[in-house]
């Protein structure tokens, strides 16, 4: 269903796709969602990955999840996220956080996260983003690379820029 306020803005003839969540989703210990995948490289790659690789070359935006890929939680995997995903295999979209990323700032934007979804305490969140930034514990270039993607994506869409 079409929301007016898209229609009035003119941005109603475009979806952007989002791919829940990553690589790795379908294989959680019992099931359980957000819970561990145990699996080696060449597994992931080839029995977790096909769809979401596909999905990728069709330009399908993705947002990480907060299982656990060998009991690392997924939104502070650097290797799988920046590495894999945005180097090589030249994911140009941004990645998103789920609903509820509350466990570690840092952890996740040096992986790649792109967009963090804070519903609540949205200021807590600013204030420890700046403070990384300004105290160089994230690089001013980590978060251009993230507002690139975040509006070459709405770009692409014809969203408003601001």
């Amino acid at each position: 269903m079409m929301d007016e306020r898209a229609l009035q803005l003119g941005v109603g003839n475009k979806v952007l796709a989002c791919a829940k969540h990553f690589v790795g989703d379908g294989g959680t210990t019992k099931d359980i969602n957000e819970n561990n995948t145990v699996i080696d490289r060449p597994g992931l790659l080839s029995i977790h990955m096909p769809a979401y690789y596909n999905s990728i070359i069709k330009g399908v935006n993705h947002h990480g999840l907060l299982l656990k890929l060998d009991w690392k939680k997924m939104y502070s995997n650097h290797n799988l996220f920046t590495r894999f995903l945005k180097d090589t295999l030249n994911f140009r979209d941004y990645l998103t956080t789920p609903f509820n990323y509350a466990y570690s700032v840092l952890a996740g934007i040096q992986a790649g996260i792109d967009m963090v979804m804070v519903p609540l305490n949205h200021t807590e969140f600013i204030n420890d983003l700046t403070y990384l930034v300004k105290n160089k514990f994230i690089p001013m270039s980590r978060i251009d690379d993230d507002v690139r993607r975040i509006l070459r994506v709405k770009f692409t869409m014809g969203l408003p820029f601001g």
